[in-house]
């Protein structure tokens, strides 16, 4: 990710997964979790809502590979009263060594005409609970310095800045000032 429209990259953490925030999901509105075949409508979820980064292709298994066990365990789609996917993310876990033990919020997206009528919270609130249900005791999640409404809605969830560098922390100062 460079500095240009993309922002620059930032992490968030959570030190525990207890008292997670309660947001229910209005009616008509439900949540399911992923089937085989739905690589392509967690792709095209991902394109309609992220103007910032191609999404390419093969960027569905680059991120999680193939098996059916992990994959309809950790993702998630919100659907609307017809049943359509509009949003989705994945309850996943760290890729490293480094994230050993750690659950990942991983790429959160609702399709642009859903956004701003609250129901990434549920969404949220749902991911977070499946990742402790796994097994995860702490989770981080990655994002930019361009998706501030984002940011608004991880530190709502007890998600906090992970400043590590003096690079992490020119970006956090950045968002400071978005956030007011």
């Amino acid at each position: 990710m460079d500095s240009g429209s993309q922002g620059l990259p930032v992490r968030m953490i959570r030190q525990h997964l207890r008292e997670i925030p309660a947001f229910e999901l209005p009616a008509p509105f439900s949540l399911r979790w992923f089937r085989p075949g739905d690589e392509g409508v967690w792709t095209r979820i991902q394109r309609e809502s992220d103007t910032l980064q191609p999404i390419p292709d093969r960027l569905f298994e680059q991120q999680f590979g193939k098996d059916p066990r992990e994959l309809g365990s950790r993702i998630c789609f919100v659907l609307d009263g017809s049943g359509a996917e509009i949003g989705t993310s994945a309850a996943w876990f760290g890729p490293d060594e480094a994230w050993q033990g750690w659950g990942r919020i991983h790429w959160v997206a609702m399709v642009p005409a859903m956004q701003g009528r609250g129901l990434a919270k549920p969404l949220m609130t749902v991911i977070c609970r499946r990742m402790a249900e796994l097994g995860h005791e702490r989770a981080y999640l990655t994002t930019s310095t361009a998706r501030v409404p984002a940011i608004r809605l991880y530190l709502k969830f007890g998600f906090a800045p992970d400043e590590r560098t003096e690079e992490d922390t020119r970006a956090w100062a950045s968002i400071r000032t978005q956030l007011g």
